[in-house]
């Protein structure tokens, strides 16, 4: 009986070791890829069913807090006058801006620490307006721009 609870002990002792090698593992591979695609910004366009853009989205990770990426982004869309900041969390790093028909939502997700992912959905442009004037990529350059980050555009 007893040899089966050291035998059982051992067991559970090498598995458990096993999964915090893979886990330290998985987390550094996920560490790599991220600072490989850090300050690469994405971007997509949805259509209508009509066929015509409706709402352009980007997104960008930087090696920035959440809370500095946050309080930089709600700082550059306040220095702007032609918006209006229509609703604000500051818990979820989320709010919503205006200007005219136009509207947008920025949304900071925490990544780590030291990392976070800026999300943004806007109306989109007019048909015909080059994709990489999006009112989503350009706010995304602002930010970059604010935190000291280099951002450019990733091949989409």
């Amino acid at each position: 009986m007893m040899a089966k609870k050291i035998s059982l002990s051992k067991t559970l002792l090498k598995i458990a070791l096993a999964s915090l090698i893979f886990s330290e593992t998985a987390y550094a591979q996920w560490i790599f890829a991220a600072r490989h695609i850090e300050g690469r910004i994405n971007q997509m366009t949805q259509n209508d069913s009509s066929g015509a853009p409706a709402v352009q989205l980007a997104t960008v990770i930087i090696n920035a807090p959440a809370s500095k990426v946050y309080a930089t982004a709600v700082n550059v869309a306040s220095q702007n006058p032609a918006l209006t900041i229509t609703s604000q969390d500051p818990r979820s790093f989320k709010f919503s801006v205006t200007e005219g028909a136009k509207s947008a939502s920025i949304n900071v997700v925490v990544l780590s620490e030291q990392t976070s992912e800026i999300m943004i959905s806007a109306t989109a442009a007019p048909q015909g307006q080059d994709p990489s004037t999006s009112v989503a990529t350009n706010t995304i350059f602002k930010i970059c721009n604010q935190l000291n980050k280099v951002c450019k555009l990733g091949a989409n």
